[in-house]
């Protein structure tokens, strides 16, 4: 378990920074026209994500951990691997990036606050205000907000080369992240059987509710093919490595892991399948504008 403890906060740090360096001054200039669209998605999965998780809990009734695991995840922003997707699927992957970043950085003040009052609400989990507000604070500081000011730094100091790196860079976080899960998955392989009728459908239920959400939001906005695929991959991919670094660090209980890790093995040949089915749209869109 302390390689899994000291891997977290790196994996979080390294995809942070590939956020960040994947953001150039004119993906930011020309999202400004977006800002309204950014700010509803943004809020739309810090608000409607952990509301469709405590639905399913409360009508689901599973055991507390996998119900702990699933609220986790539902609070933790965007993915990295969601730009990726984006990148896949022929979506707006400046759309992607800005909404996975904004969404972190606006995580370091909410998230703390969220946490603090759903958990001990809903799971009867407590702790004190101090450890929730200064501990986690300090950690999205260093680990959200530092690494994404830093790859954009980067990124405007040596564009070019980062342009040459990023798709290496963008590789080595997606197999970090999968690695990651894995290692979980196989230390706790035992109690994920144990749990694993619960987790299963906890995980589908859970990945459909949010792409419906983010489906039924672009319908909402008004929002074009490419914007529509790049918030429909951005809703149901969470920052697992995030809610790792949570359970470990501030929830001392490892047993909120099992959920990210299944949830990410059930999303996975869902998430393909849809970016099947954008890239073929969007493929033939390109076509028809050239």
């Amino acid at each position: 378990m302390e390689m899994i403890e000291l891997a977290v906060p790196v994996l979080v740090f390294f995809l942070m920074f590939i956020i960040g360096a994947s953001l150039e001054k004119t993906d930011v200039e020309n999202l400004k026209s977006q800002k309204k669209q950014v700010i509803a998605v943004t809020l739309g999965q810090m608000l409607l994500l952990p509301l469709c998780a405590w639905i399913i809990i409360k009508v689901m009734q599973p055991p507390s951990l996998v119900a702990g695991g699933m609220l986790l995840v539902s609070l933790c922003p965007g993915g990295a691997v969601s730009n990726i997707y984006s990148f896949l699927a022929k979506a707006n992957v400046a759309l992607s990036v800005t909404l996975t970043a904004f969404n972190g950085l606006v995580s370091v003040i909410i998230l703390p606050l969220v946490m603090l009052t759903v958990f001990p609400s809903l799971l009867g989990v407590d702790f004190p205000l101090e450890n929730i507000i200064v501990k986690q604070a300090l950690q999205l500081v260093l680990l959200l907000l530092f690494p994404v000011v830093f790859g954009m730094f980067l990124r405007s100091m040596k564009p070019q080369l980062m342009i040459i790196f990023m798709p290496t860079l963008e590789k080595i976080g997606a197999v970090g992240l999968l690695l990651l899960l894995l290692a979980i998955f196989f230390k706790f392989h035992q109690k994920i059987v144990e749990q694993l009728s619960s987790l299963l459908l906890l995980a589908l239920i859970f990945t459909f509710a949010s792409l419906l959400i983010a489906y039924c939001l672009s319908l909402i906005l008004k929002l074009n093919k490419k914007d529509e695929a790049a918030v429909v991959m951005e809703f149901p991919v969470r920052n697992l490595a995030l809610a790792a670094l949570i359970a470990v660090s501030i929830f001392k209980n490892t047993d909120y892991l099992l959920f990210a890790a299944v949830f990410f093995v059930i999303q996975t040949p869902i998430m393909l399948c849809i970016i099947t089915g954008y890239r073929s749209v969007l493929g033939k869109q390109d076509v028809v504008c050239k």
